[in-house]
């Protein structure tokens, strides 16, 4: 008797806990960042990564969206993939953290080590320019842009704006809204010639 009650009241532990992941987990929006194809050009540099953000308007969701995610977080669930494959979860993250974490990702891929400020000479700022995700005439709008500066010993030596822009008529349910959230968001992340832009670098 004694096990059978203890079985159950572990099983209405769990059945709670899996509600509350859920409850959060529906309070976000979930982006994937996919990776481009791997390539070894950034093999043996160490990177310093930091980000700001400068948008003029620090919205994630425009009105329209905002009125279909009245209770979402402008913070969203970042997950890294290859391919076509669904990717791993990186964790949640505002607008700039997303940027941060997925331009790593990304430089890790091609061979570079992220280090701490300090660790290294060579250091990429990113300034979050835009990120918005809006809804017109049944239609889901995304604008994704930002700057890339290289630095070395606190000289820029180059720099790169990058904006994509997307719209797709929105069917049920949030997933139309995330599909094109997260190819926008890969494309501007993957559009930065990582190879032009350390050109300067000795």
């Amino acid at each position: 008797m004694m096990k059978i009650k203890s079985i159950l009241t572990y099983a209405i532990v769990l059945s709670g806990f899996l509600f509350l992941v859920s409850c959060a987990t529906s309070s976000h929006l979930h982006l994937t960042y996919r990776l481009p194809v791997e390539e070894n050009i950034m093999a043996g540099k160490k990177i310093f990564v930091f980000t700001t953000d400068i948008r003029k308007d620090k919205r994630t969701f425009g009105k329209g969206a905002r009125q279909k995610f009245e209770k979402t977080s402008e913070n969203m669930i970042l997950s890294i993939a290859t391919g076509a494959k669904t990717g791993a979860k990186k964790g949640i993250f505002h607008p700039s953290g997303l940027l941060k974490e997925a331009l790593e990702s990304r430089l890790r891929h091609y061979g570079a080590e992220i280090v701490p400020e300090g660790m290294t000479s060579i250091e990429i700022s990113l300034l979050l320019k835009s990120f918005l995700l809006d809804r017109m005439d049944r239609k889901w709008l995304v604008t994704v842009g930002y700057e890339a500066r290289l630095m070395k010993d606190g000289k820029q030596l180059s720099s790169e704006i990058i904006r994509g822009e997307a719209e797709r008529f929105e069917l049920v349910g949030k997933e139309q809204a995330e599909v094109i959230l997260g190819e926008i968001f890969s494309d501007v992340v993957n559009q930065l010639d990582l190879e032009k832009f350390f050109q300067k670098i000795r």
